[in-house]
């Protein structure tokens, strides 16, 4: 038993050796013909007799040419042909009918059989003078006189077959895969035909030219039956696998009456056919379209099918045959027409690497560089020998030389491009995790952690995995519809949806980067959690130092202290003190309790200062709102210690300004639920106010500020000045409330978030 790399190696290795031996028969028949040395232009002058030699082989036969002239005619003893441009039509599908045809290939054969024997040249040169030459054709054409084209069609065909191979050696019990394999294979004889009969020099033997030119049909219509054919199966099957084999039956029926003059004419032996095909894969298509209106991963699959196959094959087909069928424009030089063919096969190349229907992984990526250097190695010692006629053992070692310098940096390119993509490397990503990581607060930590994932992925949604449906394995799902990342740091899993804004499919290289992640991610959150832990025994044991040791001496000094504003002092003191106890022990009160104790601590202190509080003890009307869609649960007030420890001061702070700087009576304070996300605290006073500029310094103020940060929130002073006049909300209990005047007194604003669970 064979792997399926080593099968798969065997299946490339057979259709690159196809590939090889194909060329090899094509440069064999077309350089074992006569030559003249002369570049000659089909366009034809009707002011002008003759044909348009466009450049002269210095070294050829008919080296006295000049270029620019007109060649006349050809002649070898008393045969003589006159010559016209319609003697270098490129495709004989151009001509109408079949007679046409027949009369075309008769007369290659009458040229070419002159052209092998001692010729009588005449043309007439740019200066208008007639002239007549005896030359000696030479009896086969140099690798240099070939032109581009023929060297671009056999490019394009060896392209077709090999991506072709490659689709088939990754899935060979597909039948996309193995549609896709067919019309490359028949896209190679196509090309490699209409590549020796376009670039002849003047004229092949007419039955040489008749076989090429079948073998071309037979490639043509083979290739537009297998694109039809794959759009019956894929991606969705429209048609199951025994319907297939009606088309091949058909295709090889037409092929047979086109190569035997029964249909009524050339347009009907080949272009209506090939039109047709087309028309059924166009018709296909759109029908999957249709079909796959509710598949995203369908549809960007079919994205590529559609853009690529059928502009590649329809414009093909447009600038070959559409000036003979509608006479509107000059026909494309079909060589460069197959260019459409060589994208349309790389725009399906990039379909299937975007698309997991082939099971595309590193290995296949591997095994694709492993054959392109093997192929590179081929063709440099093939074209050595061939051009330098250098021996075997000196081309080798010269080809692996070139090879090595050549194809191992774009060995390393190629790889980085496939394999990394857009994403970057887990090395410039591993600051940003660990910074998410040590975020304090965890609504922050989420917050970070699903900006990060959105900045990477840029997905459609980014859903907690919870709330998906069916299977909840971790990794790519819905044929790379989804990503699925792993739980990070003590935050649920995520879902995320339609990768790059659903412009593309997730790729195992995304997968594998979001396990790397997850893995850094909650390694630097054990050892966060490793320094809390830490930090909170060094907490506890200061704590308890203080309870122990401060806290007793001060319970200890309050019974020798015999002054009652000494006693308010002290036990404000001792209360400071349990707070900051409570604050390194990160021990939250509940809220009612919570409540109770600052309401009772700040109406003491007030008391003692001889002022007023204005605190209604059913402190929020209104506490757990209605709960919106996208909430897991209501908000609720602060119930962590860390929250509670900075209100706690923060109102210790502002009712501590007003004792010392107001000189005020009376003080309210209001503690608001807002729109069941944030928290307000109002802290008024009916004192003698402060200027705005005092809203940013002092040691005091300065201290709320941090404290203010740290809750996540924003804090603001103003004078009655700065607002109209109003009464705050009446106490629960009935007492009237004091209006606050304009002009006098001081407002201390905090709004804060609250840790709800949010999605």
């Amino acid at each position: 038993m064979h792997s399926p790399q080593t099968r798969s190696a065997r299946t490339l290795m057979a259709a690159l050796l196809l590939t090889l031996a194909g060329v090899t028969a094509s440069l064999s028949l077309a350089l074992h013909q006569p030559w003249l040395g002369l570049t000659l232009s089909p366009q034809d002058d009707p002011s002008s007799p003759g044909i348009l030699v466009t450049d002269v082989a210095r070294s050829g036969p008919a080296a006295a040419v000049r270029p620019g002239s007109r060649l006349l005619s050809i002649g070898a003893g008393d045969q003589r042909v006159t010559l016209n441009a319609s003697d270098l039509i490129e495709e004989p599908d151009f001509f109408d009918t079949y007679a046409q045809v027949e009369a075309f290939f008769q007369r290659q054969t009458h040229i070419a059989e002159l052209q092998a024997r001692p010729l009588l040249l005449r043309w007439r040169d740019p200066a208008g003078q007639i002239i007549e030459q005896h030359i000696q054709p030479s009896s086969g054409r140099p690798l240099s006189s070939l032109p581009f084209v023929f060297w671009f069609q056999l490019l394009c065909g060896s392209v077709a077959l090999l991506v072709g191979a490659w689709v088939y050696a990754l899935k060979p019990q597909s039948w996309s895969g193995r549609l896709l394999a067919l019309s490359g294979l028949l896209f190679l004889p196509n090309t490699f035909s209409a590549a020796i009969y376009s670039t002849r020099e003047l004229a092949l033997p007419g039955h040489l030219f008749e076989v090429l030119s079948a073998i071309n049909h037979l490639g043509g219509l083979g290739f537009g039956g297998a694109l039809a054919a794959l759009f019956l199966v894929y991606p969705a099957r429209l048609a199951a696998p025994k319907f297939l084999w009606p088309i091949p039956l058909i295709i090889l029926a037409w092929w047979a009456a086109d190569v035997l003059r029964l249909t009524p004419d050339v347009g009907w032996g080949v272009r209506i056919p090939l039109l047709l095909e087309i028309l059924l894969a166009v018709a296909l298509a759109v029908v999957q379209w249709r079909r796959s209106a509710m598949r995203a991963a369908d549809r960007a699959a079919l994205r590529w099918f559609i853009l690529s196959a059928m502009l590649g094959a329809f414009t093909f087909v447009v600038f070959t045959f559409g000036s003979s069928m509608f006479g509107i424009f000059p026909p494309m030089q079909q060589g460069y027409a197959f260019g459409f063919f060589l994208a349309m096969y790389l725009g399906l190349a990039l379909g299937v690497g975007r698309y997991h229907l082939f099971d595309l992984d590193r290995w296949a990526y591997r095994l694709l560089l492993w054959v392109l250097g093997l192929g590179l190695i081929v063709v440099l010692d093939m074209l050595l020998v061939l051009l330098l006629n250098w021996r075997h053992d000196l081309s080798l070692i010269l080809t692996l030389l070139v090879a090595g310098l050549l194809y191992l940096p774009l060995r390393q390119w190629l790889w980085s491009r496939m394999m990394q993509g857009e994403l970057p490397p887990i090395d410039k990503l591993l600051p940003e995790i660990i910074s998410v990581a040590f975020t304090a607060q965890s609504q922050e930590r989420e917050r970070r952690w699903l900006g990060l994932l959105d900045r990477l992925y840029q997905p459609l949604h980014n859903l907690p995995l919870a709330q998906t449906r069916g299977d909840q394995a971790i990794g790519l799902a819905q044929d790379g519809m989804e990503l699925r990342v792993a739980p990070a740091g003590g935050m649920a899993a995520r879902c995320l949806q339609g990768r790059s804004a659903g412009q593309r499919l997730f790729t195992v290289t995304d997968a594998e980067l979001a396990t790397a992640i997850v893995t850094l991610f909650n390694q630097a959150a054990a050892g966060r959690d490793a320094l809390e832990v830490g930090v909170q025994q060094e907490r506890d044991r200061i704590a308890s130092d203080l309870h122990d040791d401060i806290g007793a001496k001060l319970l200890t000094l309050r019974h020798l202290v015999q002054g009652e504003r000494e006693q308010a002092m002290l036990m404000t003191t001792i209360d400071q003190l349990r707070a900051i106890v409570r604050g390194l022990r990160q021990h939250a009160q509940p809220w009612d309790e919570f409540a109770a104790d600052i309401r009772s601590e700040t109406a003491q202190r007030l008391a003692a200062a001889g002022m007023e509080l204005d605190w209604p003890p059913p402190l929020i009307g209104g506490l757990a709102p209605t709960p919106r869609p996208y909430q897991s649960a209501p908000a609720q007030p602060p119930q962590d210690a860390a929250q509670q420890y900075h209100l706690r001061a923060l109102l210790q702070e502002a009712v501590s300004n007003a004792i010392r700087h107001a000189h005020a009576s009376r003080v309210s304070v209001r503690l608001t639920v807002q729109e069941g996300t944030q928290m307000r605290l109002d802290v008024m006073d009916d004192g003698v106010g402060i200027a705005p500029v005092h809203g940013a310094t002092g040691h005091g103020l300065t201290s709320m500020q941090i404290r203010a940060r740290a809750l996540g929130g924003r804090i603001a002073w103003r004078s009655g000045a700065d607002r109209p006049p109003t009464a705050p909300p009446p106490p629960a209990d009935g007492a009237p409330a004091r209006m606050q005047l304009p002009g006098m007194g001081t407002w201390v604003e905090l709004i804060f978030p609250l840790q709800a669970g949010l999605i």
